[in-house]
């Protein structure tokens, strides 16, 4: 089980194993998917290996093209699930 204070570093992670064109290991909260790489494959992938990472199902209502639109709004929908006391400001 990913513990609270892993929860970025382990996002990051999971997420950058799915995007190609990313360079080095920092990703900012703007960053475009798509044009890191992530396709709709992709997606697919990703959001399989975040539910199992993080030991839930992301809502219908959060798999959408915005949720997977930038880093940030995908942070947004994993903090809010994961752990919504910790991350609501992030």
């Amino acid at each position: 089980m990913v513990t609270t204070m892993d929860i970025p570093r382990t996002f990051s992670k999971t997420l950058l194993a799915h995007l190609p064109y990313a360079v080095g290991d920092e990703l900012a909260e703007t960053d475009d998917l798509a044009a890191l790489g992530l396709d709709s494959m992709g997606v697919v992938q990703l959001l399989t290996d975040i539910e199992e990472t993080f030991g839930f199902e992301l809502p219908d209502e959060l798999v959408t093209e915005d949720t997977f639109t930038t880093v940030g709004s995908l942070w947004h929908a994993v903090a809010e699930l994961v752990a919504p006391e910790q991350f609501a400001d992030v």
